[in-house]
């Protein structure tokens, strides 16, 4: 097994929008890139003994959905990561508070190709070169679905998720918000055999406790108020199709048995029925920002559940980690928000996108090259998010969104604002989000949802 998953490739067929449809590859078609073969052990610090085989990549730090995960107080979040290609093993340390350091000397990035010793905070770690290289499937198109990704990290996530297609096993993908993760299991669907049935989305965190049951399963008339007449849920719904389970993580733990017996009877029952809706022909693909095995750990996740939709568990690499997927993606995003066909992003433009290293991934991209498509300005502060200083660019803005319908200018302006708020209200919560969804009176998961919205993380706690 490797870092992003564990299966063989299959090709794709694509048009020019990268929109195409897959057929299988036979061998000589699959395509591989043989990297070092690396491992990295904590030798010394809090988590001693811990071990990980880097595989294409890696990143350690404190924070959920690090490959490596250190209780270090002098950790950050997302400390370092380390990178293997045909040549070396680059450690890049990730912008840390406190640092990594090399032979006492702080660095930013540094390859090598023997074993190396660096120290991160109170922890020291080693990272071993083995003499064998390792070889990871790479798909032979740079597309896979509506994805796009000609880096080597999402080339290969593509050859996994080809092959998952073909079958109709359950998928998790798991990520950091904002990595494309709807996107890959709406290509999944769409590169399936069963493409012309249904795709239906339910997103676990932004539906209320009392109402998750009927959003997947459904509810007959007068099973609880409101319920004015019987309603099929989700899993009916995406009979013959595909049903895309998203932030699965967020799932109250008194519905996840639930959600097994579903999944393995393949039968539901509605809030209020009697009998049971049987043979529902449905494909599963879930997704979360968390890391589901360390909940399975704190016991906030079932494990069944977990080992029952993990059957094919892919890691969905952050955009920082594919600096080669930047140029492509904005290109892609700017001609659809400008709906020209030919349309270029300026090269100032490509080169401050290149340059920065998207907490938000692809979402904050997205947005960031849609607000230049907007103000046509290559002003920093405006395109990655943050108010500019200047009363001339306030009013600039403010002339812009006059041009604009009410209600995009007026949408447009909420999706500043949270930008902007919500990390306030985070940073004196001390990054969690249930303390943050007390202090502004509201429920937590709709502050997840904007949250998600906004491109924008907090602690995932139950606190």
């Amino acid at each position: 097994m490797n870092r992003y998953g564990k299966i063989a490739p299959m090709s794709s067929d694509f048009d020019d929008d990268g929109i195409g449809t897959t057929r299988a590859s036979s061998m000589s078609e699959m395509h591989r890139q043989r990297v070092k073969s690396a491992s990295v052990e904590v030798i010394a610090g809090p988590n001693a003994g811990s071990r990980i085989a880097i595989g294409h990549a890696a990143v350690i730090g404190s924070g959920d959905g690090c490959d490596l995960r250190l209780a270090d107080d002098l950790i950050s979040r997302r400390h370092l990561e380390l990178r293997a290609d045909e040549h070396a093993v680059h450690v890049r340390d990730l912008g840390s508070r406190n640092g990594t350091f090399f032979s006492a000397a702080r660095i930013k990035e540094v390859a090598i190709s023997e074993t190396a010793v660096f120290v991160a905070g109170s922890t020291t770690l080693r990272v071993t070169i083995e003499t064998t290289p390792h070889e990871l499937p790479l798909h032979p198109r740079p597309t896979f679905g509506r994805a796009i990704g000609p880096s080597s990290a999402m080339r290969h996530v593509f050859s996994l998720l080809a092959q998952a297609a073909r079958t109709t096993v359950t998928v998790l993908l798991e990520g950091d918000s904002g990595t494309g993760k709807d996107v890959l299991a709406q290509s999944i669907h769409v590169e399936s055999p069963r493409a012309s049935g249904p795709f239906v989305v339910v997103d676990c965190s932004s539906i209320p406790e009392n109402l998750i049951e009927s959003e997947l399963f459904g509810h007959e008339k007068g099973a609880f108020t409101g319920a004015h007449g019987s309603r099929e849920g989700a899993f009916e719904q995406a009979n013959g199709g595909t049903l895309f389970l998203d932030e699965i993580g967020e799932l109250p733990l008194d519905m996840q048995p639930k959600l097994l017996r579903a999944l393995e009877s393949r039968a539901v029952r509605r809030v209020g029925a009697t009998k049971l809706t049987e043979n529902l022909d449905v494909r599963v693909v879930a997704a979360t920002n968390r890391k589901l095995a360390d909940m399975v750990g704190q016991r906030t996740f079932r494990e069944d559940l977990y080992f029952r939709l993990a059957v094919i568990h892919i890691r969905v690499p952050g955009l920082a980690e594919r600096p080669e997927d930047i140029a492509p993606l904005a290109e892609l995003f700017y001609r659809r928000a400008t709906g020209r066909a030919d349309a270029h992003l300026p090269p100032e433009i490509s080169r401050l996108l290149g340059a920065y290293d998207w907490p938000g991934n692809a979402r904050e991209l997205r947005n960031a090259v849609e607000r230049f498509a907007t103000f046509d300005r290559a002003d920093p502060a405006l395109l990655f998010g943050t108010r500019p200083t200047a009363d001339a660019a306030d009013r600039k803005m403010w002339n812009q969104l006059a041009t604009l319908p009410y209600r995009e200018a007026k949408q447009r302006l909420v999706e500043q604002f949270h930008r902007e708020f919500l990390p306030l209200v985070l940073e004196r919560a001390g990054g969690s989000v249930a303390r943050a969804a007390e202090l502004l009176e509201m429920p937590r998961t709709s502050l997840y949802r904007m949250l998600k919205e906004a491109s924008l993380r907090g602690e995932s706690d139950d606190a």
